[in-house]
């Protein structure tokens, strides 16, 4: 098995250097079924390059990551995980990241998820931790 960064990903969508996208079909073509592992950090790091470094709305960062679950050559670490932020994600208003750490807290009983992020404390999972002047 291997390990890929997210620029690796965003080249499968984003074809700005096309020796580069050329590059990551010829990996993916050769490695087999399970073979290439992809962290939750790569995860959250392509998403945030799709939006803010690519300008990619929400709908189609979300289909891109359907897609590369879709993917026979991929291993997620923490597949439900994901899939659960995903959801949320596509559903609510704060960020993948954002999503992703209440995932993994709710995985391991840690619940709620405190932030001062205003988006993100709305959401299921979370709570605004409270300040003096708020």
């Amino acid at each position: 098995m291997i390990g890929i960064d997210s620029n690796i990903l965003v080249r499968l969508f984003i074809e700005d250097d096309r020796e580069q996208a050329e590059a990551v079909v010829e990996l993916f073509a050769k490695n087999g079924p399970r073979s290439i592992r992809v962290s939750q950090v790569v995860m959250a790091e392509t998403v945030w390059a799709l939006r803010r470094s690519y300008g990619r709305d929400k709908t189609s960062v979300v289909a891109a990551l359907l897609l590369l679950f879709g993917r026979e050559e991929l291993v997620f670490e923490g597949r439900s995980t994901l899939l659960a932020a995903l959801e949320r994600y596509q559903r609510g208003n704060a960020d993948f990241a954002d999503y992703l750490i209440a995932a993994s807290n709710i995985d391991a009983g840690a619940v709620p998820t405190f932030t001062f992020d205003r988006k993100a404390s709305t959401q299921p999972g979370f709570a605004r931790l409270p300040t003096r002047t708020n």
